[in-house]
């Protein structure tokens, strides 16, 4: 049987809000920590970019969903950048912060449209649902923070990342079977 089998929608919602918000919390954990210089290093370990590259790819991820989904119809690829939250760890920190706020507003589950930017073949919808993206965003942020924590541990030792940073849920449940 499996493990979410028998949960109740708001409890299945809950629970995904909680893990969204745990994983922007670590986020700011690390951030906390760094200064604008070091979110800014470009790192061999990350194929050339910065730390911050890789922060501002999920935060504008969760800021793209949570500014749409009253509009039913979002696009990762053809969300704004924003620059600032790449070089700048006081933004970083304010859009983590802002985002946990939104997510911790969500209640129940809502049909959604995707669009996504496929190669020379232009764009294409796909339905969704938010329970499906938000599961999406945690495991797109904990892939990021895997990379971003192998930088953390061979170029910046001083900095102390919180329990779990980079590792799935579903790699800390089969260990603990």
């Amino acid at each position: 049987m499996h493990a979410l089998a028998g949960y109740d929608q708001p409890v299945l919602m809950n629970a995904l809000v909680a893990y969204n918000c745990s994983v922007l919390e670590k986020i700011d954990r690390v951030m906390v920590q760094l200064s604008n210089e070091e979110l800014m290093l470009k790192h061999e370990l990350l194929f050339g970019s910065s730390i911050g590259q890789h922060i501002r790819h999920i935060l504008e991820f969760y800021e793209c969903l949570l500014a749409r989904i009253s509009e039913g119809v979002f696009s990762y690829d053809l969300r704004p950048r924003n620059m600032v939250i790449e070089t700048e760890v006081a933004a970083a920190r304010a859009s983590a912060v802002r985002s946990i706020g939104l997510l911790q507003d969500l209640k129940a589950d809502k049909e959604l449209a995707m669009e996504s930017e496929l190669p020379g073949e232009g764009i294409s919808r796909q339905t969704t649902t938010l329970k499906r993206e938000l599961a999406y965003l945690a495991d797109h942020g904990v892939h990021h923070l895997a990379m971003i924590r192998i930088a953390l541990e061979q170029k910046l030792p001083h900095v102390q990342f919180p329990e779990h940073l980079g590792v799935a849920a579903s790699t800390r449940n089969h260990q603990r079977r």
